[in-house]
């Protein structure tokens, strides 16, 4: 039966936590997976953690490791860094007995948080796993004025949100994407008995229900997300011009899982990257018909075309680290 603790990693400028699921059985030389959470970098929470990557990580016996970080607008982007930085050295020094391998994963812009280290630091991560996820903000996707809401958010809408002072995501205990451990048998598969706490009143945000989540949409449209972060988004372009540079030599098996109906995250942002670091070493697997994080509360034994893409990946992942 997994465990399940919460650990403050770091302090910058408020404390930063992680969430620890694993179990005092796990041979201490197998990898951790180190998980960045969704929510464009505005929002989110390190318990919306996919119910079939725990089960992903419980068969193959990793500490599965999802941290909190600082998040935009108050938060730079060396501020990003800084936490990711932290973060992955805590997992490699999981457990105090060594330095270990971590595979790194996120879902959706906490993939563009998992990329961070393999642009920055050495040694590498031993492989990438992007969830419906964001490689860089320098796709046209991201500066061309792309319109997700019927109508764009204006300045005053989200203003509230600029105000506020530096934090980390937080989501309502109800929400679909909130992973419970109790969700899991002891063996880590699907437990049917499960039944999920009854739905709170969650926070709208007020100002007609926009949530801070909206600052999302609202810097898609502004083309506002590279000004922030071009100093530590790097892009894959490096790769394609010179295809026979250390850095890609040493770059990480990636795998990107997708959805080809994916409004938030434009199909083609992940085509690109992959396209960029090659078939040596990007793996891209497209989920017909489906849109962004269409497997956030699924588990590995449910059925459909989604899962199917995910089950897929995840041998990629394998052989990636064989």
């Amino acid at each position: 039966m997994i465990n399940f603790e919460t650990v403050t990693y770091a302090t910058h400028q408020i404390p930063l936590e992680c969430d620890v699921y694993s179990c005092p059985t796990y041979p201490s030389d197998t990898p951790v997976f180190l998980f960045f959470h969704s929510g464009g970098l505005v929002g989110g929470t390190r318990n919306s953690v996919p119910p079939w990557l725990v089960q992903v990580c419980v068969q193959r016996q990793w500490p599965l490791i999802s941290a909190s970080y600082r998040l935009l607008p108050q938060a730079s982007g060396n501020d990003l860094l800084e936490d990711v930085m932290t973060a992955y050295e805590f997992a490699r020094k999981w457990g105090n007995e060594g330095e270990r391998h971590v595979v790194l994963g996120g879902a959706s812009a906490g993939f563009f948080c998992a990329t961070l280290v393999a642009h920055h630091l050495q040694p590498s991560p031993l492989a990438l796993l992007s969830i419906t996820g964001i490689p860089t903000f320098r796709h046209p996707f991201f500066n061309s004025s792309t319109l997700i809401p019927p109508e764009p958010f204006t300045t005053a809408q989200v203003q509230k949100y600029f105000d506020e002072p530096v934090s980390v995501g937080s989501t309502p205990v109800a929400d679909s994407m909130i992973f419970y451990p109790g969700s899991l048998t002891e063996s880590g598969a699907k437990n049917a008995g499960f039944k999920r706490p009854k739905p709170a009143c969650s926070p709208s945000g007020g100002d007609g229900g926009i949530s801070r989540g909206c600052l999302y949409d609202y810097y898609v449209y502004e083309n506002a997300f590279l000004p922030m972060l071009e100093s530590v988004d790097l892009g894959y372009e490096w790769a394609k011009y010179d295809p026979q540079s250390q850095k890609l030599a040493d770059w990480p098996p990636t795998v990107f899982i997708h959805g080809n109906s994916d409004p938030d995250v434009d199909v083609d942002v992940p085509i690109t990257a992959a396209g960029c670091l090659g078939s040596e070493k990007a793996k891209l697997i497209m989920a017909e018909g489906q849109e962004h994080l269409f497997e956030a509360a699924c588990f590995l034994e449910d059925e459909g075309v989604g899962m199917d893409a995910v089950r897929r990946a995840i041998k990629e992942l394998d052989k990636a680290l064989l």
